[in-house]
């Protein structure tokens, strides 16, 4: 696919750091999707894992967070059907999570990547990497959490937020009780820096996530 390998080509144009040729391929990976629609695809989250990482390096923290929210919308697609497009795109997640500090949102995507390694482990380097970035992850401070934390289950709720749907329907719709739901939904607005289920829609909806 013409995204995936654009993509890739930026990432191995940040190994050469040769950052102007990963900022271009970057954005042509991104056009590439929105011309196919496929923003709602798994090949999209390596795409804007790989924006994030440029964007790391321009210094332009708004453009990493922006980048990381619409990755994680993508997370729960990411699974070991595709395992070294999985691997590598949590890779760079957790790389770009680590850069802002967001120690929780790069452990979770590593437990991922671990998840997937654990049933595909022939990955080439991928292992490697991802324990490298895991010994790094121990030495860092512990930051705060964010976007980039959201647990499988809790990217679940998200879309459910917005409705008019009370925490027991919701619960109904998922097969989970209404107190699971609420406690997943306290742990969402804690890691979006909010206080109540309006504040956490208004958040999500700055986040690209409301949709």
């Amino acid at each position: 696919m013409a995204v995936i390998a654009l993509a890739e080509r930026s990432l191995v144009a940040m190994h050469d750091q040769d950052w102007k040729q990963a900022a271009i391929l970057a954005e042509q990976a991104q056009a590439v999707a929105r011309a196919g629609e496929l923003e709602g695809y798994v090949a999209s989250a390596l795409v804007h894992a790989v924006a994030a990482r440029v964007a790391v390096h321009q210094g332009d923290v708004p453009r990493v967070q922006e980048q990381l929210a619409l990755a994680t919308r993508l997370r729960p697609l990411i699974t070991y059907a595709l395992p070294y497009l999985a691997v590598q795109t949590l890779l760079e997640l957790g790389r770009a999570c680590l850069a802002l500090d967001d120690a929780a949102g790069a452990r979770v995507v590593l437990r991922h990547a671990r998840d997937i390694l654990r049933l595909r482990p022939d990955l080439g380097i991928l292992p490697t990497q991802v324990e490298e970035l895991r010994s790094k992850l121990d030495t860092s401070r512990a930051g705060m959490a964010g976007v980039s934390s959201l647990t499988t289950a809790e990217l679940r709720l998200l879309p459910l937020l917005p409705t008019y749907l009370t925490f027991a329907e919701i619960g109904q719709r998922l097969y989970l009780s209404r107190h699971t739901v609420k406690t997943q939904a306290v742990s969402i607005y804690r890691k979006l820096g909010v206080s109540s289920r309006g504040q956490a829609i208004q958040r999500l909806q700055e986040l690209g996530l409301g949709g």
